[in-house]
């Protein structure tokens, strides 16, 4: 009953008893029973609490919470392994493993697909490191950033003075909760926007991080000392790519046997996966003796507008990955990427002379012209072309009943999601849409006996 009670079911079960009770005619004594029912749901309604709660304290719960090398961390060992499920023979396959004793202790092995690996040793505080192979993926790092350091900067919100609204129903389960901050990418008429977000699941954990430079989601919570470690890490770098980190092996490091071995300094002492971020400004000064972008014609969006992608450039300043981030125009972000993906920058070199890696957003403004427009789907045509339909779990007490959120997709020929835009709903819901649509499936759209790429608006309506 207390559960029933909860604000929207109360509202519909209103909505209900009054319909019934005028177009069917209800007996008095039904329709009283059924206020009388309404009026206790009234009564457990009232407990139903709304927090505001600083940011700072929310991330330092979820790090004393959930982080391995937070306060109270304790000796491990971790092994993950990551693969892209749906895609078999995907470039992004590799394993993570770390063994921890403290922040003056401890080794790192990375390895990718391709024969790029990762030896790092620290031991009473001096490091040793290995590196073999020519670039150390941005993919990959993600990855490593979740185990390690799951909140990088955590003092920036910390200090953002933000306030997250937690709220507790009267069972006594709390809602998600998110937070997002906004920046710029680019200088000039290339500046665009760009958002982090951080969201909190019921019980305090971090449940999905986002920023230009690095994103993930936490599932699948396990106890580990007096922690709870997520077992289950998942980016989707670019629409239709879906990553999954899966830790196979997490124990106290003192159960490793020989562990002081781990600890010998390997021989070398490479660096030249050392990666360093860069600013906008100085990125668009390093790619300037690249070929400028080619806008081709789209089929349908703006005209005009701006995007933005993140780039990683290896140690001899070529770029090696570049994922979308924000675009006015998202059947723009493909043919920019693949045209990014062939420029050089001039290596960059560190304070000891040494090349490295480096990493960064770059902003762009552009201006097209429409080609054989798209379709534009209705919600009743995009959901009948839907293989697998999700729909949001809404945070506890952020919708109304009957209250519509409308987003878009862009499904290319194949049937894949390769795009969408949340531009109408309101940032508390975003995490609600996002998580719902990207597991979505479709089957492609057949115009003229030809598949055909289409844009579509889907609509949820709250229950």
């Amino acid at each position: 009953m207390r559960q029933l009670c909860s604000i929207q079911l109360l509202q519909l079960f209103l909505s209900f008893s009054l319909r019934i009770r005028y177009i069917f005619r209800m007996r008095k004594t039904l329709f009283l029973a059924l206020l009388a029912l309404a009026a206790s749901c009234l009564s457990l309604s009232g407990q139903i609490k709304r927090t505001a709660v600083p940011i700072g304290d929310a991330v330092n719960k979820a790090l004393a919470k959930g982080s391995l090398t937070a306060e109270g961390e304790r000796p491990f060992h971790i092994r993950v392994e990551i693969s892209e499920p749906e895609n078999p023979q995907s470039p992004y396959q590799g394993t993570l493993e770390v063994w921890w004793i403290s922040p003056n202790q401890w080794r790192r092995e990375a390895t990718a697909k391709g024969g790029m690996r990762q030896t790092i040793i620290v031991a009473d505080g001096k490091k040793s490191e290995k590196d073999e192979g020519d670039y150390f993926p941005l993919w990959l790092r993600s990855f490593l950033t979740a185990i390690l350091d799951p909140i990088p900067n955590a003092n920036v919100w910390n200090s953002s003075g933000l306030m997250i609204e937690q709220i507790t129903m009267p069972n006594g389960d709390k809602s998600d909760a998110c937070a997002r901050a906004q920046s710029k990418i680019g200088t000039g008429d290339r500046a665009t926007d760009a958002f982090s977000n951080v969201c909190f699941d019921g019980e305090g954990r971090l449940k999905f991080y986002g920023s230009p430079a690095y994103s993930m989601e936490f599932h699948d919570y396990r106890g580990f000392g007096k922690k709870q470690i997520a077992r289950t890490l998942s980016d989707d770098p670019e629409p239709g790519t879906k990553l999954v980190g899966k830790v196979v092996m997490l124990e106290d490091e003192s159960k490793v046997k020989d562990s002081s071995s781990l600890f010998a300094p390997v021989q070398g002492d490479d660096n030249h996966f050392q990666t360093v971020p860069v600013a906008s400004g100085q990125l668009e000064r390093l790619s300037a003796g690249n070929q400028p972008i080619v806008w081709p014609t789209v089929h349908s969006g703006n005209l005009r507008g701006r995007l933005a992608v993140y780039i990683s450039v290896d140690s001899n300043g070529r770029v090696r990955e570049a994922w979308p981030l924000n675009s006015d125009n998202s059947g723009l972000d493909d043919s920019v990427r693949d045209q990014v993906r062939h420029w050089t920058l001039p290596p960059a070199i560190d304070k000891t002379g040494n090349r490295v890696q480096i990493e960064g957003g770059l902003g762009f403004a552009f201006e097209t012209k429409i080609e054989d427009p798209l379709p534009e789907l209705s919600d009743a045509e995009v959901r009948a072309l839907a293989t697998k339909i999700i729909e949001p779990v809404w945070p506890a007490g952020s919708v109304t009943p009957g209250q519509i959120v409308e987003a878009q997709v862009s499904v290319n020929e194949q049937g894949q999601l390769t795009g969408t835009s949340y531009a109408k709903v309101p940032s508390a819901l975003f995490g609600a849409v996002n998580s719902a649509l990207r597991q979505w499936t479709f089957r492609p759209l057949i115009r003229d006996g030809k598949p055909q790429y289409f844009h579509g608006t889907v609509k949820f309506t709250a229950q």
